[in-house]
Order: structure tokens, then sequence, then C-alpha cells
């Protein structure tokens, strides 16, 4: 249930009540009363515990007069439309508004599995129970010492749960995490285990500055308040947030000028004056320019100001000015009565010669496919450059760096949780030798997200470090899909939707007859809530690569799956080596369709595995579904299989 606005009574911290009408009291026995109905497991007490508690009263008359006397008062402070209190002749009872109390809407909120619902009721702790009220028997005193430690221990199990909750795919909002870490350190601040909590939460998050803000300030609470430094427990919990971080590089991208697209200076086109129509071939060559300006690769610099230059013979006396990483000159060509426009490209950084061309401009033939001729000349310059850009990383990485890459992409073929690891060691050796090298840092990432599912998605961290390694692979080649690819996946898995959606579709603009590509696009897509377009974009991969791997295979079925085609499901499932890895689809699958006694056989094994429930929590953890529909249909057809 969704609460609106301010609670209307407050009992943690300094209690205060909002709303009530002028000239009421609300006295602070009425708080008392209020926090005893509102710790009661049940929410009712009888009205004669509720008198012992509150007047040390020899006779039990006068105190059960005053209790009347004060749940009149209570009636008259709270607004008419108000129903806090329901009271009969025994007992004295929280009434349908309950949640106006702050306590008994805070407890609430543990029992929601949206953390935001947690985070939401951080606000309402504002102090200890009942903080600063006298006028308390001795009994009374007792039971709010007994009932502040209490409530005290379910707040903090309720934020760690939390926390855990929060960051179980390493992206809370960084807000969420400072309010709690806010009120909580504020409520308790000698409290050792919400330090180390929220050092951990951090860590998962990926934000290690933050994490090493938490750690340096308890070491100094600790040190100021007791002498001591902090805990084994804690300790250890520091160690293993930190690990993982030193081992891939640095997490921002080494500088490198191949990062910047290359920019692309046209020169004017000498012996101009050999053809009646010289000034028809500026106006040509800008039309060229201008149909180069199309592609988003490279920067084609605008010829009113690059024909100004002077040049000898292609490279510009004086580059300063336009930057340019290519130049693209010419002269007019007699050639036995036909006039021919020679262009090259060269390259600014040593003179060499990219691309040379010849072609006819003859006044009729240009005349007639003056556009036809601007689009060759143009699409022949595109593909130099990208031929030439492409070339470029591929001679720079060097010979031992590729050498362990290749090593790496051998291992990778093999999923299991040791292969990964040797691949993943083989591509850091890769960056190691040359850091400028992209594709490593991409597969790096792709090794760290395949080891999260590996282990159940129970270590966020390794998204996190999975999602930086990606970042670095499209900081050092923007141009590159895999490092789109990586990104897009670790966000789908991060449950980052749009984000999955957007850099899917940049790799396979920049790819778009890769089949892997095509596989994991429609695997996303299924998992994204469009299983029909993911089946064609699986269809075209099978097209690429007809005779593909068996996570093909497991791919397809899962977005058969989610079309609902169950005997698809099955024929696909069928087409694996190895039936282990689609032991949960096949359950599910064959209990949706009714077969129960199959269903029943695959859910045994899948016991067998993951005793104790774990292949639950690994299905609703791992499985990236972003329909809800989706995620109810899975665990619905294991459930009718018996694996729960």
């Amino acid at each position: 249930m969704t609460i609106v606005g301010e609670p209307s009574v407050r009992i943690m911290g300094t209690p205060a009540i909002a709303g009530r009408p002028a000239g009421a009291f609300f006295p602070s026995k009425a708080f008392q009363l209020v926090a005893i109905l509102s710790l009661s497991p049940s929410g009712r007490v009888s009205r004669r515990e509720i008198a012992d508690l509150l007047w040390a009263s020899n006779s039990e008359g006068t105190a059960l007069s005053n209790l009347r006397q004060l749940i009149a008062r209570i009636k008259k402070a709270i607004p008419v439309e108000k129903r806090l209190l329901e009271v009969d002749a025994y007992s004295v009872t929280l009434g349908q508004d309950r949640d106006e109390i702050d306590v008994c809407r805070l407890l609430s909120s543990a029992g929601h599995d949206n953390p935001s619902a947690c985070v939401d009721a951080m606000p309402l702790v504002r102090g200890d129970l009942l903080e600063g009220v006298d006028d308390m028997t001795d009994q009374f005193s007792h039971w709010l010492a007994r009932e502040r430690v209490a409530l005290r221990d379910r707040l903090f199990l309720m934020v760690q749960a939390c926390l855990i909750e929060l960051t179980k795919y390493g992206r809370a909002p960084e807000k969420s995490l400072k309010l709690i870490a806010e009120r909580m350190l504020t409520f308790e601040p000698e409290r050792e285990q919400s330090y180390r909590a929220l050092i951990e939460a951090y860590g998962r998050n990926g934000m290690l500055d933050e994490a090493r803000r938490i750690h340096g300030t308890l070491c100094v609470m600790l040190q100021r308040e007791y002498g001591l430094t902090p805990s084994p427990e804690t300790v250890a919990v520091t160690r293993r947030v930190f690990a993982s971080r030193f081992s891939y590089g640095p997490a921002i991208a080494p500088i490198n000028p191949t990062d910047e697209r290359p920019r692309v200076a046209f020169l004017s086109p000498l012996r101009l004056d050999m053809t009646p129509h010289g000034d028809l071939i500026k106006f040509f060559v800008e039309d060229v320019a201008n149909e180069l300006g199309r592609n988003r690769a490279f920067l084609a610099l605008a010829p009113h100001s690059s024909f100004k230059i002077d040049h000898h013979s292609g490279m510009p006396v004086d580059n300063s000015i336009l930057r340019a990483d290519y130049t693209v000159s010419g002269f007019i060509k007699p050639d036995k009565g036909v006039t021919a426009l020679a262009l090259r490209m060269a390259k600014c950084s040593g003179g060499e010669v990219v691309w040379a061309a010849e072609f006819p401009i003859d006044a009729e033939g240009l005349s007639k496919s003056f556009s036809l001729l601007s689009l060759r000349i143009a699409a022949n310059l595109g593909s130099a450059i990208e031929r030439d850009r492409l070339a470029a990383p591929r001679a720079n990485f060097g010979g031992s760096s590729y050498l362990h890459y290749l090593e790496g992409q051998k291992w990778l073929s093999n999923c299991d949780l040791p292969k990964l690891r040797r691949a993943r060691k083989s591509f850091k050796q890769s960056v190691d030798t040359n850091p400028a090298f992209a594709p490593p840092r991409a597969r790096i990432a792709q090794t760290l997200y395949l080891e999260w599912i590996q282990l159940g998605g129970r270590d966020p961290d390794l998204l996190n470090v999975a999602r930086e390694q990606s970042d670095i692979a499209l900081a050092l080649d923007p141009n590159d899909a895999i490092g789109y690819w990586m990104k897009a996946t670790v966000a789908l898995y991060q449950r980052d939707f749009e984000e999955c959606e957007s850099r899917l579709a940049e790799a396979e603009a920049l790819c778009p007859n890769s089949a892997d590509l095509q596989l994991q696009y429609g695997d996303a897509l299924s998992h994204l809530g469009d299983p029909d377009t993911g089946w064609r974009k699986f269809e075209r991969a099978l097209d690429l690569n007809p005779l593909p791997p068996d996570h093909y295979w497991w791919a397809g079925a899962s977005i058969a799956f989610h079309q609902k085609d169950y005997q698809k499901t099955i024929d696909l499932c069928g087409k694996l080596a190895d039936d282990e890895p689609v032991l949960s689809m096949l359950a599910s699958t064959h209990a949706l369709m009714g077969d129960l006694g199959r269903a029943r056989d695959y859910a045994s094994r899948i016991k067998d595995l993951f005793p104790g429930g774990m292949a639950i929590e690994k299905s609703a953890t791992v499985v990236p579904d972003r329909l809800e529909d989706h995620r109810r249909l899975n665990l619905e057809g294991l459930r009718l299989a018996g694996v729960v």
C-alpha cells in the first residue's frame, strides 16, 4: 500500500502530533499509549495491561479511570475523520488509520519486497523511540528500554536487507544510499555494523570513493571513542570490496589521439584552366565533400575554407588551421581527348597516399551523371578512410598483445568458470602489453558478466567492473561494435533496459552482419518484452551461422519460451549436446504444457544440482526479464514442476 503525506503522530525522536484541533491537548501519556499499541504484535492490548504500565496506582479502578480520560483526550486531539484507535470494554486497538503513526509506517515497510518502500521510510527515523519523554512509571521505563533495543535491532536488520536488495545489480540510486547512510549514522553513530554494511553496499554499487569515506569516518570514530581500530569482520569486508578493483588497469581510458574522428580536407584542384568547365569542377568537388558529410565516422571540412589553404602536392603548408588528418587533392588530366579528374587522398601525418583514382569529367558525361559520379567518389573515399582507420589499431597493438587476445578467445569458447578465468587472465595480459588496445577490454567485461551468471548473480561488483571495462573499450575505440555489445549486455543484467536497447542498436549499426551480435540482440529483445522481433533476429543469426554452437539453441529456446511457443522451446532445447544448462526451462515448459510427469523428472535433476531452493533464487536474480508477466510465468512453471 502506498502512503502519501507525513504521518500525523510521531513517536520516533521527540514526540509530536500534527493537525490537532485548536485547544486540544495531547499529553505525554498519550504518546506512551500509542507506542504500546504500535509495538504490540497484534495492535491490541487489554485496558488493564495499559493501566498497569502507565499509572503506578494501588487502585486498579483509579488507573482504569485515568485511562478512560486519556482515551477521551486522544479522540479530541485527533481529527474526526482519522480512525486511530478502536476501543471496547476490555481492550484498546489500533484503528484502520494506524499508518498515521510513524512507527507503524516504518515497520510495515519492512514487509515489502520492493526496497524503495524502505528508502521512502527512512525520513521517519528521527531518533530513538519517545526521545525526551518524561512522566513515566518504573514499569513503563523498563518496557521502553526493552522496546527501544528491539526496535533498533529490527530497524538495522531491515536496513541491511534493503541495502542488499538495492545493490543487487550494482546500480542503486546514489541518493537512496546516501539517505540511508545519513539516517543510520545519525541514529546510532557508534554502531560499527552500520558502517560495515554501508561500506559493503557502496562497494557492491561500484561507489568506491564513498566506501573509502565511510571507512575513514569509522576509523576516526573508533579511535576517538574507544581507542580501537576496525574489527576483523570490517577489515575482511573492506579488503573484499577493494580487492578486485586493481586487477584490470585504470578506470579512466588512456589518452589516445585516435579517439577523435578523423578530419578530411579537400584542397583546391590544380590545372582548372585546362578545361572550360573549371568553375564547375570546383562545385563538383564541393558536392563530393557534402556527400561525405553524411558519414558519422569522420568529419569532412568545408571546401570554402580548405580551398584557401596553400599546399605542396596535397600536403598543407600550414595545417594548424585545418588540423586535417587526411587531404584530398587533385588535378585536371587531359588524356587522348578525354578530360579526367585525378584525385588522391593522403595522410597528413606522413604523406602516405591512402587512395588514388581517376574519373572522366568531359562536359557531356559530367552533365549526365554529375550526382552519380559524386556519390561514387564519396563512397570510394569513405571506404578508404574506414579501411585505414580500422587497420591502425591492428598495426599499433603489437604482436604479443594480439597473441594474448587470441589465447583469451580460445578459452572463451567454453564458458565454464575455470575457462572464463583463464580467458580473463589472457585478456588482462593483452591489456598489460598494450593498454590502448580496445578489444581485450571488452572481452574482460564479457568474462565478468558471464562469471556473474555462473555464480548465481551474487556479486554485483563483477557487473560494476564489467561496466567500467566496456566504457574504457568504447573510449579507446568508439567504432568497435564489440564495446557497445558488451556495454549493452552488462546494462541488461543490471536492469538498465533503456541503455541496453540503445547500445545494441549502435552495435548493430556498426556491425550489421555479425551472427553472434544478432543472436545477442534477439535474446535481449526477448528479455526486454519483444520476443517476436527477438525471434526475427535469431533467425537472421541462424542464416549467417547455419551450423551454430550450442548457446544459439539455448538463446532461441529462451525466445520461444517468451513467445509461449512451448513445443518450439522443447525442440530447440533438444538440439543442445547437454541439456543441463536448460533444465529449468525444460521443467517449466513441460509443466506449463501440462506434462507434469516429465516436468517433475527435470525438477528432480534440478534439486540434485541446486539444493535448498537455489534454483529459484538463481532464476529470480539472473534472468533479466523486464515484464512482470514473463517473470511470473517462469516461476509459475517451476512451481508446478515441483522445483519449489
